[in-house]
């Protein structure tokens, strides 16, 4: 299949999710675009926030190198892009620079989201940047070092700064355009600096001059209600008045480092398993009784008897953006980049932003 006809398939793939949602169908004639794999869900730091630091030793792994292949090969045909993620760091994984390769010599995007820890080697900066990555977003939370550390137990902020820096520094150097580079900040409360403003002005200042192309600003998740009831800091409130039927669940999928498929990137747990790419194809998971149930039970209300993630999860209720709930913008917002190219994603973003000022904080370098 040459490119040309995928990206058109890709946009007609998204088109046809959206109205498939808009009509309520259950038995989908459109695939997914966006995929999450997970090459492992192991960690090296214990986030306060994060359901990961839960999970049994037991239950830890990494992806086999078949299993990863397989899932490509069934995929390529019809997927835009891939989050090389879900519950772990994925720089932990020995294949992780020749996973990203593969997806990107197979027409697939892959983006990758890090805490930045293992880019303190400067060979894993390097592989890295040679690794045909599209996309990285370095994730942080608050604004310095205190605030930093007392959320991500186990990182050291002044180590992953400088290593950050240094894989800016050296795509500045390479006068590389890629990978697209965003750094997002979660505010949860904990920031111990009063003069917030001042506090992100200052964090912003540390990159002055260096190649990112997005700082975000983001709130708290609950994790499909896996963080509510903690200690250690309150979620934001739902707003329960408004209700958007889940539409992950009509335009993308999410599998686990073994070959587990399941509904939701948030499924850290497999709390609702829908089949597992070791055993069937990902066409027919997609469309398999365990999904066709979920959407029923997303549409009609009881989708928490089912899925128990699902409960509480602030997806359901963030306002749609012309008309795209929030699940289903990340589809069409990444069609639209596969089409255009990644030019494309600083104009979305921009235009997104005058409708709902909130969404992400821009920089142009």
């Amino acid at each position: 299949m040459s490119l040309s006809r995928k990206k058109i398939r890709i946009i007609k793939n998204v088109a046809g999710a959206f109205c498939n949602y808009k009509r309520k169908k259950v038995l989908l004639d459109n695939l997914p675009t966006v995929l999450w794999i997970e090459p492992t869900n192991k960690c090296n730091l214990k986030c306060i926030m994060c359901p990961n630091r839960k999970i049994p030793e037991d239950q830890l792994g990494f992806m086999d190198w078949d299993t990863y292949k397989k899932i490509i090969d069934e995929i390529k045909e019809f997927a835009s892009s891939i989050y090389l993620l879900l519950a772990g760091e994925s720089l932990l994984h020995k294949d992780i620079y020749r996973m990203i390769r593969y997806a990107r010599d197979n027409d697939i995007r892959p983006l990758l989201n890090t805490n930045g820890t293992i880019l303190v080697s400067k060979e894993s900066r390097n592989k890295l940047l040679e690794s045909g990555l599209e996309h990285i977003t370095f994730a942080f939370d608050g604004y310095n070092k205190e605030t930093y550390e007392k959320i991500r137990i186990g990182a050291d902020y002044d180590k992953v700064v400088e290593g950050i820096i240094e894989f800016l520094k050296e795509k500045k150097k390479r006068n590389l355009k890629e990978p697209y580079v965003a750094i997002t900040t979660l505010e949860i409360g904990e920031d111990c600096n009063k003069d917030e403003k001042k506090s992100k002005k200052k964090f912003y200042e540390l990159f002055e001059g260096l190649p990112v192309d997005e700082f975000i600003a983001k709130t708290l998740h609950t994790w499909g209600g896996e963080v509510i009831g903690t200690d250690d800091f309150t979620p934001p409130p739902l707003d329960k008045n408004r209700f958007y039927p889940c539409s992950h669940l009509w335009s993308t999928m999410s599998m686990r480092w073994d070959g587990t498929v399941v509904p939701c990137c948030f499924d850290y747990s497999n709390n609702y398993v829908l089949g597992n790419v070791k055993e069937k194809n990902l066409k027919d998971i997609w469309n398999d009784e365990p999904m066709l149930k979920l959407r029923r039970a997303m549409l009609d209300g009881t989708y928490h008897t089912l899925d128990p993630i699902c409960k509480d999860c602030v997806i359901l209720y963030r306002d749609a953006i012309l008309g795209v709930p929030a699940g289903m913008r990340t589809a069409v917002k990444d069609a639209i980049t596969n089409l255009i190219g990644m030019r494309a994603e600083k104009h979305l973003i921009r235009f997104t932003r005058k409708i709902k000022p909130s969404y992400s904080l821009r920089i142009d370098n």
